[in-house]
């Protein structure tokens, strides 16, 4: 494999925080892609004028907000279509440690076949709503998964070998939004791409602006029951594959 990673950036309303990103990105000199999903006319601008003051960065626009999930995937192919083998996605809103860039990156280059996530440590600011939420995400991914190897299936700051994560997004709905960092990490388990975890901290900047909406939990609900149906009608080839191959 001809390894080339770069990093994909969603970007929504977190156009005053996104130029520490960039910054901390290019001093491991990654090309960017940014994808605008649906900013205002101002921040459109504003994205662009910071694009600008960097090398390799390309502007991905979409006309109207179409999800954080969209968002990553226009990225992903836009990697692939620059022959990008891997990508680093990382959020615009700054709760993504930057210090951490060495250990995600070093561990793709040494695992290339495999997809490399956090694991998060909470800071005394993280609302206790997200992280009761995530606890029950997690279990439930351990019953779709048959295991309790994910440890993490919501946090967005990963390393995706780029033809794994689009053969399980071939699988997945169109605009899959907040649910798309589950359902993703479950498909690619259940294609048996090697998953690996590093430990990472998760800020909550004090006025910071969450793109997560209660209707969120709805869309999360149907997505479990539906991969939890998914996983009992190939209950026997995935024990077959868990306990025989």
């Amino acid at each position: 494999m001809n390894y080339r990673i770069c990093a994909v950036i969603p970007c929504y309303r977190h156009v005053k925080t996104i130029e520490k990103i960039i910054s901390g990105l290019k001093r491991h000199h990654l090309t960017l892609i940014i994808v605008d999903d649906g900013n205002s006319d101002h921040d459109k601008e504003t994205l662009l004028a910071i694009a600008n003051r960097y090398q390799d960065i390309y502007l991905i626009h979409h006309r109207v907000n179409l999800g954080k999930g969209t968002a990553v995937i226009s990225g992903m192919r836009k990697a692939l279509d620059l022959n990008f083998s891997h990508v680093l996605q990382i959020d615009a809103d700054g709760q993504h440690d930057l210090n951490d860039l060495k250990t995600i990156l070093n561990l793709s280059r040494e695992n290339p076949e495999a997809l490399i996530s956090g694991a998060p440590l909470y800071d005394i600011n993280a609302p206790r709503s997200r992280i009761i939420g995530r606890q029950i995400t997690n279990f439930f991914v351990h019953v779709e998964c048959l295991s309790r190897t994910i440890a993490d299936a919501m946090i967005g700051y990963r390393v995706y070998p780029v033809q794994s994560a689009l053969k399980a997004i071939a699988k997945m709905p169109k605009k899959p939004n907040m649910t798309f960092d589950i359902e993703i990490m479950v498909r690619m388990y259940w294609q048996r791409v090697k998953i690996l975890f590093f430990k990472t901290k998760i800020a909550y900047p004090e006025n910071g602006y969450s793109n997560f909406k209660a209707q969120d939990n709805l869309k999360i609900s149907l997505m479990h029951t539906k991969l939890c149906i998914t996983m009992l009608l190939s209950l026997p080839q995935i024990l077959y594959r868990k306990f025989f191959s």
